[in-house]
């Protein structure tokens, strides 16, 4: 067992009837096979097979009316003492779905908020968004999947749109700021200062090189652990970052400080 806390700042959970559908829908999508049941009992066991002290876990809704109750299951999940909720909100919503809904997520000490642009297909940078950041007030931080070739709704450009635009909202750029646009992630991106980027799905993507300059283009202090659980086992990806030619500090910082900071756990 790796002997470092850890904080996992992207994985999915679902409720037991449904994690089955649920999975399958995510490897159809990504066109990758599932390694994990995404059942909150299948993320424990591998938490404990990598020394993970907490995981965020979300779920993102793909329809207005699934909004109530996955932000229902993450606040259940809470009872959990290793896990942290992030709420979801839909671009459907309307100004009061809005605030009522991050009422629901702040009364039920959910830390952050979940958004997927291109399961939601809805940009980035979108008016949807623009009212949820009005609403927001930097009270939380959002996580958004970023980066897809086939699509344009998480490309990187939008996710600058919106942090420029809401300099007071945290944003996690998942999957190092956009998945397989690795080099439109650093030149739209980088050097932002409420943006951080999570290590998630990205790794077995990679050289060694191109990810130790996606770290050093965003710096140490934002770059954030993240398993992508049930897509990847949290053991194979500590294991990733481990091998990198990191100081000690370096690890330390993107296994648990700069996570700690962000969700307030110090």
């Amino acid at each position: 067992m790796h002997q470092q806390a850890i904080i996992d700042i992207h994985t999915h959970v679902f409720p037991e009837k449904i994690a089955q559908l649920a999975v399958a829908s995510i490897s159809d999508f990504y066109q990758i096979p599932m390694v994990s049941p995404g059942t909150v009992n299948g993320l424990l066991a591998a938490n404990e097979k990598a020394g993970i002290a907490f995981s965020v876990v979300f779920s993102t809704a793909t329809r207005l009316e699934q909004v109530e109750s996955i932000n229902r299951f993450m606040a259940e999940c809470q009872q959990v003492p290793a896990l942290i909720g992030f709420g979801t909100m839909h671009p459907d919503m309307s100004r009061t779905d809005i605030h009522d809904t991050l009422e629901t997520i702040l009364g039920n000490d959910l830390r952050g908020i979940k958004m997927h642009p291109d399961f939601q297909q809805c940009e980035a940078d979108s008016p949807f968004m623009h009212e949820l950041c009005q609403q927001l007030q930097g009270q939380l931080p959002i996580l958004m999947h970023a980066g897809d070739p086939r699509y344009d709704y998480s490309h990187p450009k939008r996710i600058r749109n919106l942090a420029l635009a809401f300099p007071d909202t945290q944003i996690i750029a998942a999957h190092f700021g956009g998945w397989s646009q690795w080099p439109e992630a650093i030149e739209s991106l980088a050097g932002l200062p409420n943006i951080f980027v999570d290590t998630s799905s990205s790794l077995p993507f990679m050289q060694t090189e191109e990810i130790l300059r996606l770290i050093d283009a965003f710096g140490i202090d934002r770059i954030l652990f993240g398993s992508d659980y049930p897509m990847w086992q949290p053991a194979d990806e500590v294991r990733l970052i481990e091998a990198l030619n990191l100081s000690a500090a370096e690890k330390h910082a993107i296994f648990w400080d700069n996570s700690a900071r962000l969700l307030g756990l110090v």
